[in-house]
């Protein structure tokens, strides 16, 4: 914790440097600052709307000129264990719904000082999951873990996941504070990340598991961003290890995650790819903690007194990678790669890897569209306690197509099939689908 508190303090000493500076005419003046984002049309008939309650009468594209942004999304979720799992255990077909609302104010748009950018973020969500039934130690749904609460799956749970400023110093430097929401990083163009609810469910195809153990999904912590070029970004954090999306993140704390990471863009026979490169290094982080995460839903095989109680230090290095054989992002498919390692203990995970292919707008006039198959492989650590649980590695594998009925509601169909880590049961099918509305 005097790592966290110091870095904090270095970041709060530097943010104040900055103020001082644009106050003072010595940093760059508003012409310098990164420019603004063009603004938002909301406008439309029902079926090209972005946004499905329009643009409220043009308020919605006022408030955007002005700085202030303003989402709010719902995403429903049904699953079924078809088949294998581990019967008799929990409902066979669950039911999610998340709910996100976040706010955003560019403080250039608003006219208030050059650079600036408040984030906040809230989400809830409800109903049940099939994760018993299917007994596979990846989340087969990513939003029925959203926000991240050890101990509260399948409850009502209500988070604020993110309330953070950052302050660009200068278009190539900026400096960002507060409390973290680490969920869109390790971002992948095709795979997409666990903010995203376009692509998989699985949260083996969205981040690298060997994140989990340092990695929370809201937490307190700062750091400074660096553009090097419009192709190399790269970011430097320091956080608090403690999973705080539903608690009182300064009354509860537990270790210390220092972090870095660096995406590069480029381009193979002339079409777009990129990679991305990332290390995390945690320290006095609780074991039982660690074991307690639905992100590596092993939780409910662990009688608490039996799991050691350490403060070790972790690390993991994780990477991912995708390329383009036709089109970009806009419109286009090709492969993509994670892979991620781990010290193996405390992290439960040695180390993963997932791979597939996946695109967007696959036929003509269907632009909206989203598709994808990959599978994933995780190597359980070797300690003594998972041994005795007797995990093996899992291999699973998903398909999902992601129809977008408009440009604010899509419709995913999605199949998954699992040979679980867990001894002694059958591979499960997994069959579902999802709705999410942007409002």
């Amino acid at each position: 914790m005097k790592q966290f508190f110091a870095g904090l303090l270095a970041l709060g000493f530097i943010m104040a440097l900055a103020a001082d500076a644009w106050a003072e005419g010595e940093a760059p003046d508003a012409s310098e600052a990164p420019p603004p984002a063009p603004a938002l049309a909301f406008g439309g008939d029902f079926w090209t709307r972005p946004k499905l309650t329009g643009d409220w009468g043009g308020q919605r594209d006022q408030f955007a000129a002005q700085g202030l942004t303003i989402n709010f999304d719902v995403t429903y979720t049904f699953q079924g264990v078809a088949s294998g799992g581990i019967p008799n255990t929990g409902t066979a077909l669950g039911n999610t719904t998340l709910g996100a609302l976040s706010l955003g104010l560019d403080t250039t748009k608003a006219n208030l000082w050059p650079g600036g950018l408040f984030s906040l973020r809230l989400e809830a969500r409800t109903g049940e999951s099939a994760f018993g039934r299917a007994g596979t130690v990846s989340p087969i749904d990513n939003d029925a873990i959203t926000p991240n609460s050890p101990g509260n799956l399948n409850k009502n749970v209500f988070g604020l996941t993110e309330l953070t400023y950052t302050q660009f110093l200068s278009p190539q430097f900026g400096v960002f504070g507060g409390l973290l929401n680490t969920y869109e990083g390790d971002d992948n163009p095709i795979a997409g990340n666990p903010r995203s609810n376009m692509s998989f469910l699985n949260l083996s195809f969205l981040m690298s598991l060997v994140e989990a153990a340092t990695v929370p999904n809201a937490s307190l912590g700062g750091g400074g961003v660096f553009i090097l070029s419009p192709d190399i970004i790269g970011k430097v954090l320091i956080f608090n290890s403690q999973e705080s999306a539903t608690i009182n993140p300064i009354e509860n704390s537990s270790g210390t995650t220092f972090g870095t990471e660096w995406t590069v863009k480029h381009k193979l026979f002339d079409q777009p790819g990129g990679q991305l490169l990332g290390f995390m290094y945690g320290i006095g982080q609780n074991r039982t903690a660690i074991n307690a995460d639905p992100r590596v839903f092993i939780a409910n095989l662990i009688v608490n007194s039996a799991i050691p109680k350490t403060s070790a230090d972790s690390w993991s290095f994780y990477y991912n990678a995708h390329q383009y054989i036709q089109g970009d992002e806009q419109r286009g498919w090709g492969p993509f790669l994670r892979f991620g390692v781990s010290d193996g203990n405390p992290n439960p995970i040695k180390w993963n890897l997932a791979a597939g292919i996946g695109g967007k707008g696959p036929f003509s006039g269907r632009e909206d569209d989203r598709w994808g198959a990959g599978f994933y492989y995780l190597g359980i650590s070797d300690t003594a306690l998972l041994n005795l649980l007797k995990l093996n590695s899992e291999v699973g594998g998903e398909m999902f197509y992601n129809l977008g009925i408009t440009p604010a509601m899509h419709l995913t169909f999605d199949a998954q099939a699992v040979s679980s880590a867990r001894p002694r049961q059958q591979t499960a099918v997994i069959l579902g689908a999802r709705v999410g509305v942007n409002f």
